[in-house]
């Protein structure tokens, strides 16, 4: 009776929440006053119902934990899942990874057999409307379509389906098995659960690749003995310096193209994309329109001296002090960043501490949301080279401090810079201006590292 109360009580509190509130905001700020009054009235209650949301969120970013919960037929299997979907964090990979094995096994149990189809349909529904679960979604959206499918089939022909006392406790796998990559026993299974996939390949090799806005997004089954393993890399163009190569492209578009330099953009160079994303990465995309205007090698040069100018040449709206200030300091970023390249590249060939393996890490995982110049700003793609063979020095890096300890744990400055090398080969596999090859290498390195990761005793408490 107690707990039936107080099950009662939370769904009025969450009734009023979504019926009587009809804005966002609005619910904010009614949530946000039935906790203060529980935090002045019930301390006590509040104290705990903070520690167990906190262990909740824990525990649904530790790989170690997500599989022992989800095979115990008492934890309520679905529910916790569909809990840690909601709590997982944006930048945890690994633990994604693991949600994505797991869903994997449960919607093919569910297509399969028929068996727990409204359940199955709500967490699907969840992954399809969650931004922060767009990598699962687009890793197991034919699996979503099916199970979509099939609800809606069997709610034309069937009465509603009753759960079964016993979730799934055989659809996920035991935690932590160690992998067998022998070639002989097993020469096309993948290494680890493709989650890392390259979104717009082709299959010409040393071409650039482009997806249309309608193409589905192609899949890649990736193993590691799929690969040329080379880690020799030429460096004849070590100190090239990349805005010459701008200037060269803006001269021959002058005499040869279609558009002179005054009326060149980032409309006309199909940089307008790269440039909306960074803008949204930096909360400065109201200022679209400003960008639009001017071109790649126009936007790179923008500072604190000739800024007005710029936004005389516009001649549209006005730009805040503030976010010039920001804007400013974002372009020499950009100005910056190929040097800034080639002094990681010297640096990642000493010893590196922890601290500065991670200062490294995050880095680079800002500078992969800064626009690269396609072929209509640059000649070549020095600059994807550099990234590429930067991430390759990281990965040695991280491979010789990883043979160094015995466990790993989450929060530690090692496993903080594994999760940031993770999220830039995401950004890597996921930019149209990498070439097929570099793409495969960057795979290569991300299952060579999830590999040795999964092999070592991890600690997240």
């Amino acid at each position: 009776m107690i707990l039936d109360f107080k099950v009662d009580e939370m769904k009025q509190l969450a009734e009023a929440l979504m019926m009587q509130c009809k804005s966002y905001k609005e619910r904010q700020q009614r949530l946000s006053e039935s906790l203060d009054h529980l935090s002045f009235d019930y301390p006590d209650v509040y104290t705990v119902l903070f520690r167990e949301m906190k262990k909740r969120e824990l525990d649904s970013n530790d790989p170690n934990k997500i599989t022992k919960w989800l095979n115990n037929p008492s934890s309520r299997s679905f529910v916790k899942l569909h809990e840690a979907l909601i709590l997982v964090k944006n930048n945890n990979i690994i633990a994604k990874e693991e949600y994505t094995y797991n869903l994997k096994c449960m919607l093919s149990q569910t297509i399969e057999k028929g068996t727990n189809i409204e359940i199955a349909v709500k967490i699907c529904h969840l992954i399809e409307k969650s931004q922060n679960l767009s990598i699962i979604y687009e890793n197991l959206k034919h699996l979503i379509h099916q199970v979509n499918h099939l609800n809606n089939s069997r709610q034309r022909q069937m009465p509603k389906e009753t759960l079964t006392e016993n979730c799934c406790p055989t659809y996920f796998r035991p935690p932590f098995q160690p992998f067998d990559v022998s070639p002989t026993q097993q020469p096309n299974t993948v290494v680890w659960p493709n989650i890392l996939q390259p979104t717009n390949l082709k299959s010409v090799p040393g071409l650039p690749h482009f997806k249309s806005k309608n193409q589905s997004l192609t899949k890649l089954n990736t193993t590691i003995f799929n690969y040329d393993i080379q880690f020799v890399f030429l460096v004849e163009c070590f100190g090239y310096n990349h805005l010459e190569m701008i200037a060269n492209t803006n001269r021959f578009t002058t005499l040869g193209g279609p558009h002179s330099l005054n009326d060149l953009t980032i409309l006309n160079q199909d940089m307008d994309g790269a440039v909306a994303k960074w803008l949204h990465y930096l909360k400065l995309h109201k200022y679209q329109w400003f960008f639009n205007s001017l071109s790649y090698l126009e936007i790179e040069f923008i500072d604190e001296d000739n800024i007005d100018d710029f936004i005389a040449k516009v001649n549209k709206n006005s730009i805040t002090k503030g976010a010039q200030k920001k804007i400013c300091l974002s372009t020499k970023t950009l100005r910056d960043r190929s040097q800034k390249l080639n002094n990681l590249l010297l640096a990642l060939d000493l010893e590196v501490t922890p601290n500065e393996l991670c200062e490294f890490m995050s880095y680079m995982r800002d500078i992969l949301h800064y626009p690269i110049p396609n072929k209509n700003c640059v000649v070549g793609d020095q600059l994807q080279q550099d990234i590429v063979l930067v991430m390759e020095k990281l990965l040695n890096q991280l491979l010789e401090k990883l043979g160094k300890i015995r466990s790993l744990v989450a929060q530690s400055l090692l496993g903080m810079s594994i999760n940031k090398y993770l999220e830039c080969t995401l950004l890597i596999i996921g930019n149209q201006t990498f070439m097929k090859q570099q793409i495969d290498k960057s795979l290569m390195f991300a299952e060579t590292l999830k590999y040795r990761v999964h092999r070592i005793p991890r600690n997240f408490n």
